[in-house]
């Protein structure tokens, strides 16, 4: 019989034996839980101390130095940080001095290092904290945070902004860089961001035609209007795909647009896809001191301040930006260099310079004495850091790598593909346009005009590809001046190939340039005191559309400014009243007036079209492409035929267009196919130096030690 007694003791002895292990194990876990959460404890304290001395720090380099500084630029900014021995490249072991003791007992330093980013354009500054938190038993907690001190500028979200504007909407498309990922669908990670256009006094658009779309909104100061019947509002074919109140685009389906009119402020509370009479920054009470959709500039924004306001840049003006650029106190342009192959003040038979005579300059070497360049980043990308100033015409093309600006004070002529490169050193790679925030960035301006395409030829409104006995590569086919064609109407260089037959009417530079000049004297008649801004091609005779047609007319209907010349006022196309001009107004006019030239003194239209040709005939099939900022003080011309059938009649801007007049061809194929697309790059925006001070951008701190 089995010994019960002795196998309940046994197992008495086990399980008593499993309890003590247990109580011990418990014990055990509860002595390490109550230290673990004393340490824990001890931790975060010394971390709240690491944390107060960020705030610390943040305090003393951001608002007391900022407070103490000339001006609330970033260059006073900075100056006032070189003051107190923080230059760049230095650190401050202890910003302030012996450890800062604290009320419970803990105490904290902190470790400031300045290393400025002249990757961007224009620099900026930046600050890391090493912030060490420590209590009275050693205890220690290590944060890093990095400060971003860079210029805030104008708050500007435009795809296209200028004053005035008439061909461009002809088979226009205007669209956030989102739509190159694809489509929106019903996820609203799809969804784009708007696009915005900006007009600030006049968009005219054609009766009845295809207007093209803003995927977004269309804001307006000044007036939109019909050309034949100069009615109010936008011609019955524009469409976007915004619906009042959205604030993405979350459907690529056209939509009529809503007008909004601001004049009664409760009308513009919500998004809108087209404003009427848009306020300025003098007229934002009624919507509660802030601008209904976003910022439009109260005057179209100039990339060189006119001090004198006789709208040229003057010497003193140019110089004053190169100089301020090249201290590393200038609050628009940071001083750069750019590596390309070019050529500097050409002479004789002028051609791309391709891959050979690769240079490093900068605007020390060309922004300081005239200069005339050819840049070709055909074979070698141009590669830009910063801004370069260029003391003269520019004359583009090829691929582009970094992050910078070309300010040209003359004419800037693109001739040919311009579009970012993603490669490496000689490893030449396209990029992923889906990605923008990896692209490189082009803010290409000009301080007198900008030009792309062709606008040399006569043979602008050649939309007939079939037409093969124009050779338009021909430097003989190029548009001679007003004057000239006046007194010659059927030379060939004075008579379009149009399909219907020749005609005697200028081309489409020309034609826009007659037609600016006359909005200018209208305004000169309505206020003796303006000082009117005045356009020629190739002579020193100004023209202007007498009548109040806005299409290309015979040339006999074109005149000088001089005594007895008629100005029309107009409502699209219809004449309202014509005025007179006396000796005393044509001579006050042609006195006071700020003329600019749209041909170049070095590179003459004969050179262009030849530089032209050669971009032409060793490209693919495909849109014309400029990935950039094109930015002009003044006009912008641009012209893509469909005759040229690598073409196809169309153009893709990748960036964004800024101009005060806008005179842009690009009819597209045919079949409702867009001409110009603009994918709006909202990293790049123009300098408008009144809005440009100082802003604080702080990272999130993280754990980097005990």
């Amino acid at each position: 019989m089995p010994n019960t007694k002795g196998i309940t003791l046994v197992s008495t002895l086990v399980f008593m034996f499993i309890v003590i292990i247990l109580v011990s194990v418990a014990s055990l876990t509860s002595l390490n839980n109550r230290r673990n959460a004393q340490d824990a404890l001890r931790t975060s304290q010394a971390q709240f101390a690491a944390e107060a001395g960020l705030e610390r720090a943040v305090a003393r380099l951001w608002h007391e130095v900022l407070a103490a500084a000339a001006s609330p630029s970033v260059s006073a900014y900075a100056a006032e940080l070189n003051r107190i021995g923080l230059t760049n490249g230095t650190t401050i072991a202890s910003l302030f001095g012996d450890p800062q003791s604290l009320g419970d007992g803990s105490s904290f330093v902190v470790r400031v290092s300045r290393q400025d980013d002249t990757s961007t354009d224009p620099d900026a500054i930046v600050l890391t904290l090493i912030s060490t938190g420590t209590l009275a038993d050693g205890t220690t907690r290590r944060l890093r945070q990095v400060l971003r001190i860079n210029r805030a500028f104008f708050p500007f979200d435009y795809a296209l902004l200028t004053n005035n504007a008439e061909c461009i909407f002809c088979h226009l498309d205007v669209k956030s860089m989102d739509a190159l990922r694809g489509n929106p669908t019903a996820d609203p990670s799809t969804w784009w961001r708007r696009a915005k256009v900006g007009v600030l006094e006049s968009l005219i658009m054609r009766d009845n035609e295809e207007a093209g779309v803003v995927h977004g909104s269309l804001v307006a100061r000044g007036t939109v209007s019909q050309q034949y019947s100069g009615n109010i509002g936008p011609s019955n074919r524009y469409r976007t795909t915004m619906n009042p109140g959205d604030t993405r685009i979350r459907s690529t389906a056209l939509v009529s647009v809503t007008p909004a009119d601001c004049s009664t402020p409760s009308n513009c509370t919500t998004p809108q896809n087209l404003y009427y009479n848009y306020p300025d920054s003098n007229n934002l009470a009624a919507f509660g001191n802030r601008a209904p959709d976003g910022e439009l500039p109260d005057g179209f924004p100039l990339p060189i301040a006119d001090t004198n306001n006789n709208r040229l840049i003057d010497d003193a003006e140019w110089n004053a930006e190169v100089s301020s650029s090249l201290a590393g106190t200038n609050e628009s342009y940071s001083a750069g260099s750019i590596t390309a192959a070019m050529t500097i003040n050409p002479s004789g038979s002028i051609t791309w310079p391709g891959g050979g005579s690769v240079l490093t300059q900068t605007s020390a070497n060309l922004g300081q004495s005239p200069n005339n360049v050819i840049l070709d980043g055909s074979v070698t990308p141009i590669t830009l850091s910063g801004t370069v100033f260029i003391n003269g015409d520019v004359v583009i093309r090829g691929r582009v790598r970094g992050n910078g600006t070309i300010l040209a004070r003359g004419n800037v002529y693109v001739m040919g593909d311009l579009t970012y490169d993603c490669g490496t050193e000689s490893t030449l790679a396209a990029c992923d346009y889906s990605t923008p925030s990896r692209l490189p960035q082009l803010n290409l301006i000009a301080g007198g005009n900008a030009v792309v395409g062709d606008y040399m030829t006569i043979d602008t409104w050649l939309n007939d590809p079939t037409r093969d006995n124009v050779d338009m590569l021909s430097p003989s086919r190029n548009q001679q001046t007003m004057t000239f064609c006046r007194a010659d109407t059927t030379n060939p260089a004075c008579s379009q190939i149009r399909s219907q037959g020749p005609s005697q009417r200028p081309n489409l530079a020309l034609t826009e340039i007659a037609n600016f000049n006359r909005r200018e004297l209208q305004r000169y008649l309505r206020d003796s005191s303006y000082r009117p801004r005045l356009y020629t091609f190739g002579e020193n005779q100004i023209y202007f559309s007498t009548g109040c047609s806005h299409d290309p007319q015979n040339y006999a209907n074109y005149s000088t400014i001089r005594s007895g010349a008629q100005v029309s006022f107009c409502r699209g196309d219809t004449v309202l009243n014509t005025v007179t001009l006396t000796p005393a107004e044509a001579s006050s006019i042609l006195s006071r007036a700020a003329r600019y030239e749209v041909t170049s003194a070095t590179f003459n239209n004969a050179i262009l079209k030849n530089l032209w040709a050669d971009s032409i005939n060793a490209r693919g099939t495909g849109p014309l492409r400029t990935d950039g900022l094109l930015y002009s003080a003044n006009a912008i011309f641009g012209l893509s035929q469909r005759k040229y059938s690598k073409l196809n009649g169309r153009w893709d801007l990748r960036g964004g267009l800024v101009a005060a007049d806008t005179g842009i061809f690009v009819p597209g194929p045919g079949g409702g196919i867009s001409g110009l697309t603009i994918y709006h790059d909202n990293r790049l925006r123009p300098r408008i130096a009144t809005g440009q001070q100082a802003q604080l951008n702080r990272g999130i701190w993280e754990v980097v030690g005990q």
